[in-house]
Formats: C-alpha cells, sequence, structure tokens
C-alpha cells in the first residue's frame, strides 16, 4: 500500500504510513472530534452516523467506525479512493463505507447526524455555500479543521489582500493551473477544479455556523498539539491560522439525553 498521509493501525498490526510517526488514531485532531461527538451523543454514538468530507484516505472513517459510528467517506481522487477501499478491505468492518465522488454532490447521501470536514474547506471557492450545504445534510453536529484568513500578511502561505467572496470577508488562495482532469489527479494537497479557494476569516466560519441554524458555536482549542498558550503565543496556530469550528444543534443534545434515560 502506497499512503501519503494516513497512519493506520490494521487488524493484523501493519501500519498503513508508519513514516509519519504516530497513528491517525492518536492525533490531536481526531482526539478533539471524537470528544466532541462523544460528548452529544454519549451512549447513543453507534446508533449515528457521520460523513467525512474530502476523506483523503480514509483514516478519519476508519476511526470513526471503530468508535461504532456508521462512517461514509467522500473521495473524489482514484489514488486516494483506492487507498480508502484498501482500509475498508483490510478493517472489515461493515459499518464503514467509501464515496468516490465530488464532496459538492454531499445531498446524493441522504441525512447524517455529524459532518467532519478536515482540510477541505480552505480548497473551496465558496466555502459559505458548502457549510451551508453540510448543515442542511447534518442533524445535529459540524466539525470543520479548516485554515482561515487574518487582516495581518501571513508568512507561511500567499494569500490575496482582504476581500470579499459570497458577501463575507477572507482572502483568496491559488491552487493550481492544471487544465485536465489527470493533472489535477496528480495534485492531492489542493483543491479539485476550481483553481482558487477562499479562506474565510474566523468570524464568518462562526457567524455562517450560526446562520445555519446551529445554536452552540464555538471554535475547539483542545486539539492544539503543542499547547494551546505556546500555540496561540507563537506556535503553530498563531503561525498557520487553522482551527477547529464546531456548530451544534442543541435540541439534539437534549434528544440524545433523553434516550440515554
Amino acid at each position: 500500500m502506497s499512503f501519503t498521509a494516513h497512519n493506520i493501525r490494521l487488524p493484523d498490526g501493519r501500519e498503513t504510513f508508519p513514516e509519519i510517526g504516530y497513528l491517525v488514531a492518536d492525533s490531536t485532531w481526531m482526539k478533539a472530534a471524537a470528544r466532541v461527538l462523544r460528548v452529544v451523543y454519549g451512549e447513543a454514538l453507534p446508533e449515528k452516523s457521520i460523513a467525512d468530507l474530502g476523506c483523503l484516505e480514509g483514516g478519519y472513517t476508519a476511526e470513526f467506525s471503530r468508535m461504532g459510528m456508521r462512517a461514509v467517506g467522500i473521495e473524489v481522487r482514484q489514488a486516494n479512493f483506492e487507498n480508502c477501499q484498501r482500509v475498508r478491505q483490510e478493517l472489515g468492518l461493515p459499518n464503514l463505507d467509501f464515496k468516490k465522488d465530488d464532496v459538492w454532490n454531499l445531498a446524493e447521501y441522504g441525512q447524517f447526524d455529524a459532518m467532519f470536514c478536515c482540510g477541505l474547506l480552505y480548497h473551496l471557492d465558496q466555502p459559505a455555500k458548502f457549510i451551508r450545504l453540510m448543515a442542511d445534510h447534518a442533524r445535529g453536529v459540524v466539525i470543520i479543521n479548516t485554515h482561515y484568513a487574518v487582516e495581518k500578511e501571513s508568512a507561511v502561505f500567499k494569500l490575496s489582500p482582504l476581500t470579499e467572496n459570497e458577501g463575507l470577508p477572507g482572502k483568496w488562495y491559488a491552487e493550481h493551473n492544471a487544465e485536465s482532469e489527470s493533472e489535477i489527479e496528480a495534485f492531492k494537497w489542493t483543491s479539485w477544479m476550481n483553481k482558487l479557494s477562499f479562506w474565510l476569516t474566523k468570524p464568518a466560519i462562526l457567524q455562517t455556523l450560526q446562520d445555519c441554524g446551529f445554536d452552540l458555536v464555538f471554535e475547539q482549542s483542545d486539539w492544539l498539539h503543542d499547547g494551546i498558550r505556546p500555540s496561540m503565543e507563537g506556535g503553530y496556530y498563531s503561525t498557520h491560522h487553522r482551527g477547529m469550528f464546531v456548530g451544534i444543534r442543541s435540541a439534539e443534545i437534549q434528544r440524545a439525553a433523553a434516550g440515554r434515560r
């Protein structure tokens, strides 16, 4: 197996990408997402479903299924999808599935209790529209792990000056100049068809979640792997402007709690 991102431990003890030095299951991003889902759904978690959007090599999707959820990963690139299929075959979990498709076709797969959008939103040219799409098909929870735009110039990424798109503030980012699908297929770490992506500001992301009907909206900080304060004051968070944003419909928590009584 030729993996480039997700290190998943298989039932026989093999790992898909040991060179990275840690398992997806042990990553702070995965653990933070798992904490939110367990707080919301508690013992009812195995009855719930989640869509992992732009799932890459299926590592997070696999871990959600290992938590007992019905997990569906959507991935458009063929090479990545083939790795997802290998993971599914190796794990043999009946609640794990993958779809080869553009995430903009999310509506074709019905409703889910939760959405996990990690490393995808900042590769889209209409991110607010996509947040609304996720909200339309998520009964209870949306978890977004993404870069965001800030007013000052980034020392890491080449972004446009602060501007507006979809009526919201943010900055443009150039993805690629590919003209054919075969060229785009080879770029595992870029957008799909759009050549420019738009990075919303943090307030714009949070406001859009609220506007979509999530009445509990917050930025989750416990994923910061080098510590919250060090990361925010000079580490990864302060240089890469990446956060985890959560929208929850509180009525969903109440229903889940009532079902556990």
